[in-house]
């Protein structure tokens, strides 16, 4: 186990607005968003990030990434979105396990 905000998320031990599970991936708002509906997927078997996650898991992020952002785009009605992922502390990442932010855009 990793301890890192996202695994608490996984854990329940602090809450977050989730909005998709299963197995292999949570999805949950994020604290800050950059604009409105602004959310996160990540990984339950942790990876640090695009440096070190395996191929198909890695295809397996992205395709859950793709498939929830086309779904929250059209229930809030954005026009488009944006599919981002931070890799090191030079890229901005600040939650050392990988993570797509999807940001709708309106």
């Amino acid at each position: 186990m990793h301890d890192d905000i996202f695994e608490k998320i996984i854990t329940r031990e602090i809450p977050a607005k989730i909005i998709y599970e299963d197995e292999k991936f949570i999805a949950f708002e994020d604290i800050k968003p950059v604009d409105k509906g602004h959310f996160l997927v990540t990984v339950k078997n942790h990876a640090t990030n695009l440096y070190d996650i395996d191929d198909q898991a890695l295809s397996s992020l992205i395709l859950k990434a793709r498939e929830l952002a086309l779904k929250r785009v059209k229930e809030l009605g954005a026009t488009g979105f944006n599919l981002i992922i931070n890799n090191n502390l030079s890229a901005d990442q600040t939650v050392f396990r990988i993570h797509v932010h999807i940001i709708p855009r309106y």
